[in-house]
């Protein structure tokens, strides 16, 4: 979506983030940023959730506004 125009943000659990370095390494973009949250997700109550998101939700607003002002210069 990044090379479409389109400012996305990656969120991962820690236990995939060996796999998400290598990820960005074969794609050909090694510095793209993601977030990393706790694992696991799927266990969590809504109300966990939402603190949860709560939490992620600065990190993924100063990534898409980068993104956007990036690509604006």
């Amino acid at each position: 979506m990044e090379r479409l125009g389109l400012p996305t943000v990656s969120i991962i659990t820690h236990v995939f983030n060996n796999t998400a370095k290598a990820m960005t390494r074969m794609m050909g973009v090694p510095d793209f940023e993601y977030i990393v949250a706790e694992h696991p997700l799927s266990s969590l109550t809504d109300e966990q959730c939402q603190e949860r998101a709560e939490t992620l939700f600065p990190d993924v607003e100063r990534i898409l506004v980068g993104s956007a002002a990036a690509k604006e210069d």
